[in-house]
């Protein structure tokens, strides 16, 4: 998610969240796949616009069952960060990695313990006569975006241009972005995952690139949780994690099967979720990339980013690479059979984006 949060949505009025998904039943191992004795097994998760395809795929297939874990989804969009931090929710996956970064950094009750979308389907508009050259065409221009999209602009920064002074931010919604491009008030436009089927089907618009083009990887989306409810939490965090690489293998083999399970979980029609899932934009990762996170945060340094600091707190200390990596090796253990290439990427990409 693009915009800075700011609102916290009363979720008094969001008690019906998602149900689970019917899915195959397996029987639990008590001998070592429940969380500890006292740990949390219920989670809430903050359910965003376009979902969490690996959740729908876990509840679906039986994962969470068979690890003893239930998870309630309650649909908020804007919110989610806030939602974490003062309890009424457990986990958000939809909230991109700057705010989340900005909040750890000021010592808000923040922790990052995996991911959701490694890069989201979001594509940089233009008028369908604008030219194209790559990031380097920002310079200059009217911009529907702000300084924070470090997929775009960190090779700017890198290569010595101010991008405050070189180029106009404006900070608005997707949907005026798009009404703006179209009336020639903008130049170019970065939209979000959600947003795919809209951009598609708008006349006078065109996709000139992708973020995901110019940063490969570039983190887009964390899953976060309140630093406190880890710590109380570590093995519920790990179980979680578990069963969420093991969704990702599902996606990975089945990513248009997943279309009709996500436009159900959403209520909404196989066009929408078609438009950014089946685009090899959307790419989905559980892993903490953490050398990634890190990066981003050096960018947000850099061009002022990180506006409150506590000094006391380290953004490493608060990215659970630890956690993830065992449940790696338990998913490893456990299911490497049911397809092993992807469990050796699994371990390969973890190695070379958090060690």
């Amino acid at each position: 998610m693009k915009k800075r949060l700011i609102a916290l949505l009363a979720l008094a009025t969001l008690v019906l969240g998602l149900g689970a998904c019917g899915g195959n039943s397996a029987k639990i191992d008590k001998t070592d796949s429940k969380a500890e004795k006292g740990e949390s097994k219920k989670i809430t998760w903050a359910q965003g616009n376009s979902g969490n395809v690996l959740v729908s795929i876990a509840k679906d297939k039986g994962y969470f069952k068979e690890l003893g874990l239930t998870i309630d989804e309650v649909p908020l969009d804007e919110g989610q960060l806030e939602a974490v931090t003062t309890g009424q929710v457990d986990i958000a996956s939809n909230s991109g990695t700057w705010t989340p970064v900005q909040m750890i950094a000021a010592g808000d009750d923040m922790a990052i313990i995996g991911g959701f979308m490694l890069t989201g389907s979001m594509p940089i508009i233009a008028a369908e006569d604008a030219e194209w050259n790559g990031p380097e065409s920002l310079l200059g221009s009217k911009y529907g975006d702000t300084i924070s999209r470090y997929a775009t602009l960190h090779e700017l920064y890198e290569k010595g241009h101010d991008l405050e002074k070189e180029i106009e931010f404006v900070d608005i919604s997707d949907d005026d972005e798009i009404t703006a491009i179209q009336k020639g008030e903008l130049d170019y436009a970065v939209i979000g995952t959600g947003k795919m089927y809209q951009v598609q089907n708008t006349k006078g618009i065109k996709i000139v690139d992708y973020c995901s083009d110019i940063t490969p990887n570039y983190s887009c989306c964390r899953m976060v949780a309140r630093d406190s409810w880890v710590k109380k939490n570590p093995e519920t965090v790990k179980l979680l994690n578990e069963a969420l690489i093991r969704a990702q293998a599902y996606f990975e083999a089945n990513r248009e099967k997943c279309v009709g399970l996500m436009a159900e979980q959403l209520g909404t029609d196989e066009e929408y979720v078609e438009a950014y899932m089946l685009n090899e934009h959307y790419r989905i990762n559980p892993d903490t990339v953490k050398n990634i996170v890190m990066d981003n945060y050096k960018y947000m340094k850099a061009v002022g980013g990180i506006d409150q600091e506590d000094k006391n707190v380290k953004l490493e200390d608060r990215i659970y690479s630890d956690l993830y990596k065992e449940a790696l090796d338990n998913a490893v253990e456990k299911y490497s059979d049911e397809d092993p290439e992807f469990y050796k990427n699994a371990v390969e990409f973890y190695e070379e984006n958090n060690l």
